[in-house]
């Protein structure tokens, strides 16, 4: 009785899990950029962006969206106002 899948194009693994595991390695490695499409560059600027958005938050400054132009934006009235800008009540 083979350890492998159907599917499996080698057939030589010693148990099933090991055959699973090389032929989906999204289970054990997880998404990576390149398999989702997105590149490393785009998602660091988004993990920035939303990081600048909670530190506005933070502040009780609230950002009409999670890009960086609109923080700056709010964070920009806020400072100049003295009143915490809310996007909410735009």
């Amino acid at each position: 009785m083979s350890n492998c899948t159907s599917s499996c194009k080698t057939q030589d693994h010693t148990s099933y899990g090991e055959c699973i595991r090389s032929n989906m390695p999204m289970i054990s490695g997880g998404a990576t950029p390149s398999r989702t499409g997105a590149s490393l560059s785009a998602i660091k600027k988004d993990e920035k962006e939303l990081s600048s958005y909670y530190s506005a938050i933070a502040q009780g400054v609230e950002p009409i969206s999670t890009k960086q132009k609109d923080i700056d934006a709010a964070l920009k009235f806020s400072n100049e106002t003295g009143v915490a800008f809310d996007g909410n009540k735009i």
